[in-house]
């Protein structure tokens, strides 16, 4: 699934406001090339802040900032989470009025954090060696 996530800092309104969208229809899978517009994805959930508190938990550092704008309706996972937080630092470090839009592809997530730890083959492979191994000792040694 594609991610589009739109971050303003509004300094009159002094809020932030944060816009989770994402493409939901397979249309573009048919393309040829893939181009994705505007138009291809729906506004998921909408988010605003505080600027008082955003500015507070951004200067103690990035957990705090994390821990203030995920909520029951916005949790992204920990690595969109991660640039956002990051974006948002950044916007409350300088003056004026700031937009930001990321765009994630969680096919590429997964692909690059499997690459970095260890494939699904290796996995496999893992547990066949291993046939007597209960699945929730694999599961809890899991540290993600």
């Amino acid at each position: 699934m594609k991610q589009k996530y739109h971050i303003r800092k509004d300094v009159k309104e002094k809020t932030l406001h944060i816009q989770e969208f994402a493409v939901l229809t397979a249309n573009t899978r048919k393309q040829k090339y893939q181009q994705i517009q505007d138009d291809d994805y729906s506004l998921l959930c909408e988010q605003t802040y505080g600027a008082k508190e955003v500015k507070s938990a951004s200067s103690t550092g990035k957990d705090d900032l994390i821990l203030l704008l995920r909520n029951r309706h916005f949790f992204p996972i920990g690595t969109y989470m991660d640039e956002i937080a990051k974006i948002v630092m950044e916007m409350y470090a300088s003056k004026g009025e700031k937009h930001e839009d990321l765009v994630f592809d969680d096919k590429v997530v997964l692909v690059t954090s499997l690459d970095e730890e260890e494939t699904a083959a290796d996995i496999i492979d893992d547990i066949k060696q291993k046939p007597g191994k209960n699945i929730d000792t694999l599961i809890e040694g899991d540290s993600r």
